[in-house]
C-alpha cells in the first residue's frame, strides 16, 4: 500500500507541468482558483489508501454497510445526477399540497349546490314545528288561554271612552317585594289599594299611567279587611275614580275591573257577581265574581255598569261547584273601617 504523503510524487512540479504541452498538463494542476473541498484527517488515510488501490476491504475494519458498499460493484450502485436536497423534497411537498388544496377549491366553487334531499326537509320541517309547538307551549305555561282570552276582551272594552278614562286613574303599587295595583280616589293623590301589597311599608313608590311617578306614605291599613290607603306628597290634578256609596249588586250583575296581571298594565276585564261568601282571614263576607282574575289584579277597582268603584279586586278562589273565581272586598268595608278607627 502507498504512502498517503507521496500520493502525488507522480505529479511534476507545477513549473515542470507549465513547460508541458497544454493538452498534456493536468487540468486541475493548471486551475489557479481550484480549492480542494474535502479535508481528509490522518485517521481517513488507512480507508482512503484501500479505496485508491482497490483494495478489498475487510468486515472487521468496517461495519456491514460500510463493507458492502465499498464491495459493490460499480456497475450495481446507483447513479444519481443529482443529490437530493431535503430542503429542496420539502419545498417540493409543500408546492404539490398547496396546488392539490387551490384544484380542490376550485372545483368546490365550480360545483353546483347540492339540492337538500327529501329527507333532509323533511327533518327540517319537524324541527321547525317542534320547536313551534315548544315556543307555543312555553307561552301557554306562562300565560293559560284564558289569559291569553282576556287580552283580547281588554282592547275591545279599551276601545270605550269610559273605560279609556277610568285607566286613567289605575295606578303600579311599587315596593322592594314586588308590585301591586291600586287607584286614585281624590284629585290631590289618595289612593285605595289591599293591604298584603304594602305590608310592611310605610313609604311606596308610585307609578301613573303615563309613566309618572311619585311616592306615597301609608296613611290607613286595615289587615282584617286587606285594605290600605295611600297619602301621595304634593300632588294634585289627578285622574280619579268616585266610590259608590254602598254595595248594591246582585246576583248575575255585570262589572268591571281594571289591574295589572302577569306583568300588563292597564288591563280591563269584565265579569258577573255570583254573590257573598266568607274566607278565613277576613271579618266581613266577600264577593265572589265570574272573571279572570290573576296575579297582578290585587287592589284593582270593581266597577258597577255607572262607572263608580264597588270593591277592590284582593284574591281567587278554587270553589267546590263555581270552579275558580275572583274575590273583592265590597267598598261597604272601607267605611266600616273608618267608623271603627276614628
Amino acid at each position: 500500500m502507498s504512502n498517503p504523503n507521496d500520493r502525488h510524487d507522480d505529479y511534476p512540479d507545477r513549473e515542470d507541468e507549465r513547460k508541458l504541452p497544454r493538452e498534456e498538463r493536468d487540468p486541475i494542476q493548471d486551475t489557479d482558483d481550484y480549492i480542494e473541498e474535502d479535508v481528509w484527517e490522518p485517521d481517513d488515510w488507512v480507508v482512503w489508501d484501500a479505496i485508491a488501490e482497490g483494495d478489498v476491504l475487510d468486515e472487521e475494519e468496517l461495519d456491514e454497510d460500510e463493507f458492502h458498499e465499498y464491495n459493490e460493484p460499480a456497475d450495481r450502485k446507483p447513479v444519481s445526477e443529482e443529490p437530493e436536497d431535503p430542503e429542496d423534497e420539502e419545498i417540493r411537498l409543500l408546492v404539490l399540497e398547496a396546488q392539490r388544496e387551490a384544484l380542490l377549491k376550485e372545483r368546490t366553487e365550480e360545483a353546483p349546490p347540492r339540492r337538500p334531499s327529501f329527507g333532509t326537509k323533511a327533518m327540517i320541517w319537524i324541527i321547525s314545528l317542534m320547536m313551534v309547538v315548544s315556543t307555543f307551549a312555553f307561552v301557554l305555561e306562562l300565560f293559560p288561554l284564558s289569559a291569553v282570552d282576556f287580552l283580547r276582551t281588554s282592547s275591545q272594552l279599551s276601545q270605550q271612552e269610559t273605560v279609556q278614562a277610568q285607566k286613567e286613574s289605575v295606578v303600579s303599587i311599587v315596593t322592594p317585594d314586588g308590585s301591586g295595583t291600586g287607584f286614585v280616589i281624590s284629585e290631590d293623590g289618595t289612593i285605595l289599594t289591599n293591604h298584603h301589597v304594602i305590608e310592611g311599608y310605610d313609604r311606596v313608590s308610585v307609578v301613573l299611567s303615563d309613566d309618572r311617578r311619585f311616592m306615597a306614605d301609608v296613611t290607613e291599613s286595615y289587615p282584617e279587611s286587606d285594605m290600605a290607603v295611600l297619602e301621595a306628597d304634593d300632588e294634585s290634578g289627578l285622574p280619579s275614580l268616585e266610590l259608590a256609596d254602598a254595595y248594591h249588586l246582585q246576583e248575575g250583575d255585570p262589572v268591571t275591573f281594571i289591574g295589572n296581571p302577569l306583568s300588563f298594565r292597564g288591563v280591563a276585564n269584565k265579569g258577573n257577581v255570583i254573590g257573598p261568601i266568607r274566607v278565613n282571614g277576613l271579618e266581613e263576607p266577600v264577593i265572589m265574581m265570574e272573571a279572570p282574575v290573576y296575579r297582578g289584579n290585587s287592589g284593582s277597582p270593581v266597577l258597577d255598569s255607572d262607572g263608580r268603584v264597588v270593591g277592590i279586586v284582593f284574591a281567587t278562589l278554587n270553589h267546590e261547584e263555581e270552579g275558580t273565581v275572583g274575590l273583592f272586598v265590597p267598598v261597604d268595608e272601607l267605611y266600616r273601617q273608618r267608623l271603627e278607627n276614628q
